[in-house]
């Protein structure tokens, strides 16, 4: 029987029991901040509260999380941590001295992942049909700029750059099987909040050049994928949260002329969370990725 202890009820939080409450799956809620939580502290929990408890869901600000893994790293319990898994180099430290502990009880969360699109992206790459990578932009951009701006955590440090750069830094690796690590012409700025709100960079991997855009000043919710190949491109648009995704499949014509075109059509149902909630509680993660979660800390670290 699954118990699951949900630490924090912000965005995430409520996002994240209100699918277990639709699956069915018992849990409990920590909050010191939010009135309607179970508890408002660790030491409230019962001991028999706590002994039943089989995975843990940490949906709180990044500097707050540590002394919640710590608690809990002899515990036999799954822990699911917003992402990105590392926030500064205290937690690298951590990470690094216990990774033989947390290989297979962390899992770091990105939903989008579990996009049907995102998933036939990559097994059209996995089959070649689009040849050899010549290169790759990714935008991911909405309009929360006011929002942010009043938010205690978010509006500062890295801004956009900590928020949203993590899932495109997680998509060229769930894609390409490598994070860029090279960085060219990169540009931030703060145009409406203390803290970037938006940032560009160029990477290069050998020869295969990805282009990273991410911003909340885009007037209307945005996410772009393309990629083009010696033998054609794929080119997605939208997330099926904010309304149509397609994916097109465009196989290349030499020496030139119109290509042909597969057309992918996704409902606007947006299924991530539920089942990166199953994933996640069937334990079919077999160990986090940790050298992957460094590499996109140390990208993040030089932007």
């Amino acid at each position: 029987m699954n118990f699951i202890l949900i630490i924090g009820l912000g965005i995430q939080g409520k996002k994240r029991k209100k699918i277990l409450d639709q699956l069915k799956i018992k849990s409990i809620s920590l909050d010191p901040y939010v009135s309607n939580s179970d508890y408002k502290s660790l030491k409230l929990i019962p001991k028999d509260h706590l002994k039943k408890i089989t995975h843990v869901m940490m949906c709180i600000p990044y500097g707050d999380r540590l002394k919640f893994i710590t608690f809990f790293l002899d515990f036999n319990v799954k822990i699911l941590i917003e992402k990105p898994l590392i926030y500064n180099d205290m937690e690298k430290k951590f990470f690094i001295k216990n990774k033989n502990k947390i290989k297979n009880k962390i899992y770091s969360a990105y939903n989008h992942r579990f996009e049907a699109s995102i998933l036939k992206c990559r097994e059209i790459l996995k089959e070649k049909k689009i040849g050899n990578l010549y290169f790759c932009k990714m935008t991911y951009g909405n309009g929360t700029a006011k929002n942010i701006k009043d938010s205690k955590w978010k509006n500062k440090g890295k801004g956009v750059i900590m928020d949203l750069m993590p899932h495109l830094l997680d998509t060229s690796f769930f894609l390409f099987n490598k994070i860029p690590k090279n960085q060219n012409n990169s540009f931030k700025k703060r145009f409406e909040n203390t803290s970037p709100d938006y940032f560009n960079t160029n990477s290069i991997n050998k020869s295969f050049i990805i282009s990273l855009d991410v911003s909340y000043l885009y007037w209307k919710n945005y996410f772009k994928i393309l990629i083009i190949g010696s033998k054609g491109m794929l080119e997605l648009t939208g997330l099926p949260k904010w309304g149509e995704t397609k994916l097109l499949f465009g196989k290349r014509k030499l020496p030139s002329g119109k290509p042909k075109i597969q057309t992918y059509k996704y409902p606007t149902k947006d299924m991530t969370w539920k089942r990166e909630i199953k994933y996640f509680i069937n334990g079919q993660f077999k160990e986090i990725e940790l050298v992957k979660e460094i590499e996109i800390y140390n990208f993040i670290k030089k932007c």
